[in-house]
């Protein structure tokens, strides 16, 4: 059976859950800034340090910029049918490691670079995403735990899949 709460305690739950849900929406833009510079750092050997997580919260407005126009193209996209949405999140994926390593760029520039840079490369990225797909079922069969290991595989992955696309590709996408 369920107990009958106050109409005040629901209202306050409710205004937590939207505080505990517009957290991520807030900070997530420039965290991912702030795990791509760690990722790239990683990456060319760099030395990192934990601060590099927080490296961007100086850029707070272009993180959650590129953050919200990221998700809202992809979710449009989404709209038509559920291929061209994939299609998009493939197109916008490099958009954080763009605006990582170039600072400069507002939000727009780097989502238009992103889209020119994976011009042809969506279906390598691809590729790249499902040979994860046997490490993802043996995470699920841990509850999801093995994911901690996995995801910052994953991310250090795409930051050299980045990192191959520059290096390979004489052209400029910025």
């Amino acid at each position: 059976t369920y107990a009958v709460t106050h109409p005040g305690e629901v209202i306050r739950n409710f205004r937590l859950s939207w505080v505990l849900n517009l957290v991520p929406l807030i900070l997530g833009g420039v965290t991912q800034l702030g795990y791509a510079q760690y990722l790239l750092n990683h990456h060319d050997h760099r030395g990192i340090q934990f601060n590099d997580l927080f490296s961007n919260f100086d850029r707070f407005g272009a993180g959650f910029c590129q953050a919200f126009l990221r998700n809202m193209y992809v979710f449009l996209w989404g709209l038509l049918f559920i291929v061209p949405g994939i299609i998009a999140g493939y197109r916008y994926a490099m958009t954080p490691f763009i605006m990582a390593e170039h600072p400069q760029l507002t939000a727009s520039e780097a989502i238009r670079a992103s889209k020119k840079m994976m011009r042809g490369n969506k279906w390598a990225l691809f590729c790249l995403d499902f040979s994860f797909f046997g490490w993802a079922l043996l995470c699920a069969l841990t509850l999801n735990i093995g994911n901690l290991w996995l995801n910052p595989y994953r991310n250090a992955a795409y930051a050299a899949f980045y990192r191959e696309l520059t290096a390979t590709h004489r052209e400029t996408y910025v």
